[in-house]
């Protein structure tokens, strides 16, 4: 009988070549697939919920794989995290409903992006954060970020269309906040159903330049409207960005 396996995967995506296996540099998903190989002794084929870029960071990425191998959860998630390397862990693992689907099953996701806004980096956050020391006006920023809630052509805040073989750029932005910290350090959670290649990233860049008012807020319709790559501003470097939370139904 078989077993549809979920797992909660934790990483830091500084080493790798983002989530999935490519010929040119190490992945999240070839480490966990050679992992899980040698325990059960078979192939697995794994699906993930967010295929995550180079550099980017996951909080609570969700994986699942099918095999007719019988094995304890406790056992195994525990056998999983003595074999990977120590900068990917698996948080939680456990049978699920045959039918579920880690990526097609989504109703939402969360990402967090940090910004460090002090004149001086913290060394604990260098891996973790994007590092701006000019003083950033979060009153402008969250009137930017307004402009991108609700649903949009996200043409000109992603990166590679054609190559992505998209059928629509049309996306909905649930949610958009900006929180900092006592110790400046600010906190971009955005909340949407499906996200477009880097576009997180890009509106973060667009948000930030208007905190550092290089743009003004106001401009973010027009930019939207325009559905040009080139009218949008910075990419985001892909340090500062975690998936934090897969939700389902």
């Amino acid at each position: 009988m078989n077993s549809n396996v979920k797992l909660i995967v934790s990483y830091e995506g500084t080493h790798y070549f983002g989530w999935q296996k490519t010929k040119t540099g190490p992945s999240i998903e070839e480490e966990l697939e050679k992992a899980l190989t040698i325990i059960l002794r078979q192939a697995v084929s794994l699906q993930a919920a967010s295929r995550t870029d180079r550099g980017v960071h996951a909080k609570g990425q969700v994986v699942n794989f099918v095999t007719d191998k019988p094995f304890d959860p406790k056992r195994l998630e525990y056998s999983l995290n003595c074999l990977l390397p120590g900068d990917i862990r698996v948080l939680s693992l456990g049978i699920e409903k045959e039918s579920f689907h880690p990526t097609l099953d989504v109703t939402k996701k969360q990402y967090r992006y940090f910004v460090r806004n002090t004149l001086t980096h913290y060394p604990e956050d260098r891996l973790f954060s994007w590092h701006i020391p000019k003083p950033l006006d979060q009153k402008a920023m969250v009137k930017a970020a307004k402009h991108f809630l609700g649903v949009h052509d996200f043409s000109a805040f992603c990166n590679s269309i054609k190559e992505n073989c998209y059928e629509n750029t049309i996306r909905e932005v649930i949610r958009f906040d900006i929180e900092k910290s006592e110790d400046s350090k600010f906190s971009f959670i955005i909340e949407g159903n499906h996200f477009l290649y880097k576009m997180v990233r890009n509106m973060v860049g667009t948000v930030v330049y208007a905190g550092l008012k290089k743009i003004e807020p106001e401009s973010i319709p027009n930019i939207l409207s325009s559905k040009k790559r080139a009218s949008a501003e910075v990419t985001a470097p892909a340090l500062g960005l975690t998936l934090y939370q897969v939700f389902y139904s």
